[in-house]
Protein backbone atom coordinates (compact mmCIF):
# COMPACT_ATOMS: atom_id res chain seq x y z
CA UNK A 1 0.00 0.00 0.00
CA UNK A 2 2.17 2.80 -1.30
CA UNK A 3 -0.39 5.43 -0.24
CA UNK A 4 0.17 4.46 3.40
CA UNK A 5 3.96 4.07 3.41
CA UNK A 6 4.24 6.97 5.91
CA UNK A 7 2.24 5.02 8.50
CA UNK A 8 4.07 2.54 10.74
CA UNK A 9 1.82 -0.51 10.84
CA UNK A 10 2.19 -4.07 12.12
CA UNK A 11 1.98 -7.02 9.73
CA UNK A 12 -1.34 -8.86 9.69
CA UNK A 13 -1.52 -12.66 9.91
CA UNK A 14 -4.45 -12.63 7.49
CA UNK A 15 -6.64 -10.08 5.72
CA UNK A 16 -9.97 -10.19 3.89
CA UNK A 17 -11.30 -7.48 1.60
CA UNK A 18 -15.06 -7.85 1.27
CA UNK A 19 -17.55 -5.59 -0.48
CA UNK A 20 -18.83 -4.23 2.84
CA UNK A 21 -15.88 -4.68 5.23
CA UNK A 22 -12.18 -5.24 5.77
CA UNK A 23 -11.09 -7.96 8.19
CA UNK A 24 -7.57 -8.38 9.59
CA UNK A 25 -6.07 -10.74 12.16
CA UNK A 26 -2.97 -9.62 14.08
CA UNK A 27 -0.86 -11.71 16.44
CA UNK A 28 0.08 -9.03 19.00
CA UNK A 29 1.31 -9.99 22.46
CA UNK A 30 2.71 -6.65 23.63
CA UNK A 31 1.00 -4.00 25.74
CA UNK A 32 2.05 -1.33 23.23
CA UNK A 33 -0.51 0.22 20.91
CA UNK A 34 -0.44 -0.64 17.21
CA UNK A 35 -2.12 0.59 14.03
CA UNK A 36 -3.88 -1.03 11.14
CA UNK A 37 -4.90 1.09 8.17
CA UNK A 38 -7.27 0.56 5.27
CA UNK A 39 -8.24 2.47 2.16
CA UNK A 40 -11.88 3.20 1.34
CA UNK A 41 -12.91 2.58 -2.26
CA UNK A 42 -15.97 4.11 -3.92
CA UNK A 43 -17.07 3.02 -7.39
CA UNK A 44 -19.50 5.87 -8.07
CA UNK A 45 -19.84 9.52 -7.06
CA UNK A 46 -21.91 10.34 -4.00
CA UNK A 47 -21.84 10.97 -0.28
CA UNK A 48 -20.92 7.91 1.78
CA UNK A 49 -21.15 7.07 5.47
CA UNK A 50 -18.64 4.69 6.97
CA UNK A 51 -19.43 2.96 10.26
CA UNK A 52 -17.08 2.73 13.20
CA UNK A 53 -14.28 0.20 12.98
CA UNK A 54 -14.36 -2.48 15.67
CA UNK A 55 -11.31 -4.10 17.24
CA UNK A 56 -11.56 -7.07 19.58
CA UNK A 57 -9.29 -9.67 21.14
CA UNK A 58 -10.45 -13.14 20.23
CA UNK A 59 -9.21 -14.74 23.45
CA UNK A 60 -9.67 -11.81 25.85
CA UNK A 61 -13.09 -10.29 25.06
CA UNK A 62 -12.66 -7.59 27.70
CA UNK A 63 -10.23 -5.93 25.26
CA UNK A 64 -12.21 -4.18 22.54
CA UNK A 65 -12.51 -0.74 20.99
CA UNK A 66 -14.50 1.22 18.42
CA UNK A 67 -13.47 4.19 16.29
CA UNK A 68 -15.65 7.14 15.37
CA UNK A 69 -17.98 6.99 12.38
CA UNK A 70 -17.40 9.26 9.42
CA UNK A 71 -18.50 10.32 5.99
CA UNK A 72 -16.90 11.25 2.69
CA UNK A 73 -17.87 12.93 -0.57
CA UNK A 74 -16.77 11.39 -3.88
CA UNK A 75 -16.95 13.67 -6.92
CA UNK A 76 -16.77 12.72 -10.59
CA UNK A 77 -13.85 14.19 -12.54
Amino acid sequence: MGALDWLKTVPAESTEFRSDRFIAAVNWRKDDAFRIAYVVRAVSPGRYHHPAATVEDMYRPQYRAHTDTGSMQVSAK
